[in-house]
């Protein structure tokens, strides 16, 4: 039995409508791709650039893109919890479960860090950076000053 094998035909690139590729590249991002993954799962996959013009060319189409982006967040702080509660594999032992846990680890982990740069307010380190109001004299700190001078001599 002989297959044939579609071959992409050479010449002029597919043209892509924005309109019918971004709600499908945003949805993607959404549910916790990057946007060069995102990318790639369409058929005809636009570029990384072209994607980087379009966001830098409408206003619209960044609003959106930043919701995504957040969404994005969200699920990657959703997986975090999923992953946690995963029970391991029943037949795992020694250093198979210690692998295991510690692709586990790995995995929390580079989502922790990625939420935490997506939506840095909400998953980020919280610093406080509170300031104590305290009046200093300066003219009481050098009669105190001098008056250790004149204790001294």
């Amino acid at each position: 039995m002989i297959t044939a094998i579609a071959k992409r035909s050479a010449g002029r690139p597919a043209v892509i409508d924005p309109a019918d590729v971004w709600p499908q590249v945003l949805g993607h991002i959404a549910s916790g791709d990057a946007l060069s993954t995102a990318l790639k799962r369409l058929d005809p996959a636009p570029s990384y650039t072209w994607a980087k013009v379009q966001l830098r060319t409408n206003p619209d189409l960044q609003a959106a893109y930043r919701a995504a982006i957040e969404d994005r967040a969200d699920t990657l702080a959703d997986d975090i919890i999923a992953l946690a509660d995963s029970e391991p594999p029943a037949h795992l032992e020694g250093a198979a479960l210690s692998a295991w846990v510690q692709q586990l680890k790995l995995r929390v982990h580079a989502r922790e860090w990625t939420a935490s740069k997506l939506r840095p307010r909400v998953y980020g380190e919280k610093i406080d950076v509170s300031v104590q109001h305290t009046q200093i004299s300066v003219l009481a700190a050098l009669a105190r000053a001098e008056q250790r001078v004149i204790d001294l001599c």
